[in-house]
């Protein structure tokens, strides 16, 4: 939790009483996504997942997750971002946002358009499906390595380790468990 936008001290103090506000005024299912966010793979989605949900499987909130040729969508209750790596495939760039290359990205306002291919349907599904979860619309944000969008979806990777010397998530559940063993023993 001390990874999220509300209780870290390198934000601004107006995203963090935002945040703080929102969160203990509204239910928990809808709470949860402000702490730990859900991640999903886009370049490779499949009609279903395997419990049946239009959603396939969460990643795990570590940029050791994050390949520069996949895509992927991070939503947060609020945004939903979509980070695309330095090497997708340009047929994948294609079928989800009409462009070629990298290169081609808006970096102002999105509109993401359905295109005629199952890829294409595919995300509008898994999105609009989020946004139905969430009862709230989601703006689309894109967000590309090497740029401030790309710094801002690694900020939700709250699994990992912070610059300021912090435990990443692995480490910390580590600790926990020594400190545990040190009271039993």
């Amino acid at each position: 939790m001390i990874k999220s936008i509300g209780l870290r001290t390198d934000g601004r103090i107006d995203d963090r009483s935002f945040w703080i506000t929102y969160v203990s005024s509204v239910s928990i299912p809808l709470a949860i996504p402000y702490v730990y966010p859900r991640m999903v793979a886009i370049h490779d989605l499949d009609s279903k997942s395997e419990d049946g949900s239009l959603i396939p499987s969460f990643l795990p909130l570590s940029s050791e997750h994050v390949s520069d040729e996949g895509i992927y969508l991070l939503e947060n209750g609020e945004d939903a971002l979509i980070y695309i790596g330095n090497s997708v495939d340009p047929n994948i760039l294609h079928q989800l946002f009409g462009i070629s290359t990298v290169d081609e990205i808006p970096t102002q306002q999105f509109v993401l358009q359905q295109y005629d291919n199952p890829l294409s349907k595919n995300l509008s599904d898994v999105i609009n499906e989020i946004r139905r979860q969430r009862c709230s619309y989601l703006r689309l944000k894109l967000c590309k390595k090497g740029d401030a969008s790309g710094m801002l979806f690694f900020s939700y990777l709250v699994e990992d380790k912070i610059p300021t010397g912090g435990q990443s998530y692995v480490e910390f559940l580590i600790n926990i468990h020594r400190q545990i063993q040190v009271k039993m023993s």
